[in-house]
């Protein structure tokens, strides 16, 4: 069972929030159109949830597409365990498959920003027979480049350090109550940034605020530092399938550079293409700009079925 959206909610994000047992823990999603559109599934990062793509919904569907943005494990609707060892790279990834092995999902499409990316091609790469094309946004694929903002001790590793974390994470709340809220670029409305933090009203609930943070593998032996190499290392396996860069040059935490990297790294994608009057989360800022980039990248790559 999942807890029930708040009246207040459905005005802003009324799709039907569903639940799927991964690993012995409940998955949130959303699942919209035809369920024999190709799917496509949404997957955002630290520390959203499904809303963060309210504004491709209804532009997949309309053009024939099923939208499924799931809730990762310790977010959203989904169980929120207070164990940090529960919340690993490795975790996400194998809730993912799971639910896409329940959801019987065939030539579905990976959209991924921030951890949305690395979990979700992890996952993509263990069912790769079944992977129809790939949309990354300001997030990362590789070890061996760690940005200014990563590397800095205001505020990344101030954040993640052992007791002084603690502190901002936990009891300041810095990302789960005030990530998307503080970085909007359009401007956010109360409400709007009461339904990304409300999820971590209850105690003790935010644990993966920041375990994901010292998830980030910076050198070798780092926690994170072996899963990423080995999605890095399978990245080539990755040549045929249509790739979509979409970047927000004004985001802090995954600059240009990042976006860079991946065009070495998957010399066949396409762009990256730029959203100016967007930050980290592009997704709020410009939402509706990128699903239609979406749309017209999947309609060229995706003709049979369609």
């Amino acid at each position: 069972m999942i807890r029930s959206k708040p009246e207040w909610l459905k005005r802003l994000f009324p799709w039907e929030q569903k639940a799927l047992r991964v690993n012995g823990r409940t998955m949130a999603y959303i699942d919209e159109g035809k369920s024999e559109g190709w799917p496509v599934l949404l997957l955002s990062g630290n520390p959203t949830w499904g809303f963060l793509y309210r504004h491709f919904i209804q532009p997949l569907t309309d053009a024939g597409f099923r939208a499924i943005a799931p809730d990762w494990v310790g977010c959203g609707y989904s169980d929120h365990p207070r164990v940090d060892a529960a919340l690993t790279m490795a975790h996400h990834i194998a809730d993912l498959v799971s639910l896409m092995n329940q959801l019987k999902l065939r030539r579905f499409v990976i959209v991924g920003q921030d951890w949305g990316g690395p979990q979700g091609v992890g996952a993509a790469l263990q069912r790769l027979e079944n992977l129809s094309a790939l949309v990354l946004m300001n997030t990362w694929l590789f070890t061996g480049y760690v940005g200014r903002f990563h590397s800095s001790p205001r505020p990344w590793t101030t954040w993640h350090a052992p007791l002084i974390g603690q502190f901002f994470m936990k009891r300041h709340k810095v990302l789960s109550r005030h990530g998307p809220s503080v970085t909007t670029r359009r401007g956010m409305t109360e409400k709007e940034a009461r339904a990304y933090h409300h999820v971590f009203d209850e105690a003790d609930s935010d644990h993966v605020v920041l375990t994901w943070p010292r998830t980030i593998p910076m050198r070798a032996g780092d926690r994170g530092w072996a899963d990423m190499q080995a999605i890095e290392r399978r990245l080539p396996e990755l040549v045929k399938v249509p790739t979509l860069l979409l970047w927000a040059p004004e985001d802090n935490v995954f600059p240009i550079e990042y976006a860079n990297r991946l065009k070495e790294l998957l010399p066949h994608a396409e762009g990256p293409i730029l959203f100016d009057r967007a930050a980290h989360f592009l997704q709020d800022d410009r939402g509706s700009d990128l699903a239609r980039a979406i749309v017209e990248f999947l309609k060229r790559n995706l003709k049979e079925g369609l």
